[in-house]
């Protein structure tokens, strides 16, 4: 029930399952053949040399042909980076010579994304392309026509696009076997686990590697309480809880964030209202026994934001979904070292093919250039890592050909650009790693999903059109009970049936049924 950014959201069911083959193997072969157009960082003007990775047809139509545009592209993140604008005039003077377009990155805070992205639309404001994931109403966002049909865009403004993206993402996103999104090319497996400020790890010893589910964290969080005056041990906010890790041990939910999953591992494909089951019961128990005890901030249920904290270094660990090198990432983001602790099995679900994709806006004047950035961000070495890190000598510094670091006297406190955004843009097997990252990082993206088990689910996906007015209504209930029950600020045994009262009075029940109806008719033609 609890449905956080790890979860899949599209509408109508795909037609067939995806090869395990075809998404295990995507990755390694996008290494191999993704574009490297590097421009000389000495000449903003002058045109991008490709290297022997480069495909030989990776030319947008010339500069001349086309009237002038601006592309205007809007993307979540926490804190607007100062030199946006500088960031962005640099992609406007590379982007004229390649498609006579300018750019400008809008960046809205994750606490009022979906408002403020709902607001653009319902305003009609003109924006061309928008992140988009499964579980952020992706198939609401269709069926109301905000994001329009990219397949024939795809085919006449980024033939080069297509040659670099494994193709699994392309064909697992599809949508009534249409795309509406362009996944970004990066991991397709998932995990979840905490992340745990490294400098403490050392100072008390701690030895993650006997840390091997989520109760193991209770002794630790005990002593940082006791030994770590204003270090909170758990950093929760009203979109993150310890269910961000029980959801994917207990359950498979089925492809958006309403009511509706079946349990792990059951294989008896029966769809259950996870709310009502002991497995969340417990959870919400645990989640409040650590609340009492001090181990979590006192305003998780209303907190929008957890960044603040963590480079404060007021959070000694917090909840996330991971992949091989995260912690390196996170390290960055945030100027503080952490350590990943996995707790669950890297899993390859549906949503992992839309967890993070690109669409093109119902208000875009001009969908065709839209799509011709996309093809550059897709295959453009240089613009990706612009876009992603910002400006080489300003924002980064080559250490060499791949590796970069921030300049001498600068982090990422005091950097003028750090979006931590990369997992947003283009191509990911084109970034450019920090010197802090594993340099096999690309290679253990491979294992990585290799190693993983396929869900039992993986295909589907649901659509939500026959009781939208339920999931409207359920929408609404989320909001009001579930940050605080999931966060353990609320006691679960008062306000668990409230909850579930709420929900069976909304119609949950008719929400489950027609996920049970489609899934049925899935299995019989996926089996």
């Amino acid at each position: 029930m609890k449905m956080k950014k790890m979860k899949k959201a599209a509408p109508l069911v795909v037609a067939s399952i995806v090869s395990a083959s075809l998404l295990l193997s995507g990755c390694g072969k996008n290494n191999d053949q993704s574009a490297s157009n590097e421009k000389p960082a000495n000449d903003t003007k002058q045109e991008a040399t490709a290297t022997n990775e480069t495909p030989a047809t990776n030319e947008a139509p010339a500069a001349p042909e086309l009237a002038p545009y601006k592309l205007k592209m809007v993307v979540p993140g926490g804190a607007v980076p100062k030199d946006l604008a500088l960031v962005n005039e640099e992609i406007s003077k590379y982007l004229k010579d390649k498609i006579n377009a300018s750019f400008e990155l809008d960046v809205i805070d994750w606490g009022s994304w979906q408002d403020k992205v709902n607001l653009k639309f319902a305003s009609s404001e003109q924006f061309d392309l928008l992140q988009t994931m499964n579980w952020d109403n992706f198939g609401t966002k269709i069926q109301q026509g905000n994001i329009i049909d990219l397949t024939e865009l795809i085919d006449k403004n980024a033939p080069d696009l297509k040659t670099v993206i494994n193709p699994a993402l392309l064909e697992g996103s599809k949508v009534n076997g249409r795309n509406y999104g362009i996944p970004i090319n990066k991991e397709l497996a998932s995990q979840a686990g905490v992340m745990l400020r490294k400098d403490l790890v050392d100072k008390y010893k701690i030895d993650i590697t006997q840390i091997k589910k989520v109760e193991d964290l209770e002794p630790i969080y005990q002593m940082i309480k006791e030994k770590e005056s204003g270090v909170v041990p758990l950093y929760l906010n009203k979109d993150t809880s310890v269910d961000w890790i029980y959801n994917p041990m207990n359950f498979e939910d089925l492809g958006d964030s309403s009511p509706g999953s079946v349990v792990r591992g059951a294989n008896d494909f029966k769809v259950v209202s996870s709310i009502e089951t002991p497995q969340v019961k417990a959870e919400l128990d645990l989640a409040r026994k650590w609340f009492l005890a001090g181990y979590v901030n006192k305003d998780a249920a209303t907190a929008a934001d957890i960044s603040g904290a963590l480079k404060a270094g007021k959070a000694f660990s917090y909840v996330q979904q991971l992949k091989p090198g995260k912690d390196a990432e996170d390290s960055l983001a945030n100027g503080v070292e952490f350590v990943q602790v996995e707790l669950t099995k890297p899993i390859v679900r549906t949503a992992d093919t839309t967890g993070s994709m690109t669409s093109i806006s119902r208000t875009s004047k001009d969908p065709d250039r839209a799509m011709m950035f996309l093809n550059l961000l897709y295959t453009d070495k240089y613009l990706v890592n612009l876009l992603a890190f910002g400006i080489e000598g300003k924002h980064f510094v080559k250490k060499s050909d791949n590796v970069i670091d921030f300049p001498e006297g600068v982090d990422a406190a005091t950097s003028g650009y750090v979006l931590n955004g990369a997992w947003m843009f283009g191509n990911q097997f084109n970034d450019y790693l920090w010197a802090n990252e594993n340099p096999n990082k690309w290679d253990n993206f491979l294992k990585f999903n290799e190693s993983a088990e396929k869900s039992s689910v993986l295909g589907f996906v649901f659509n939500p059109e026959p009781v939208k007015n339920e999931i409207a209504a359920f929408n609404n209930a989320k909001k009001e009970f579930e940050p605080a029950l999931f966060t353990g600020t609320v006691d679960p045994n008062e306000f668990l049936p409230k909850y579930i009262n709420k929900l069976k009075s909304i119609g949950v029940d008719k929400i489950i049924a027609e996920k049970q109806k489609q899934l049925d008719e899935w299995v019989k033609t996926a089996k």
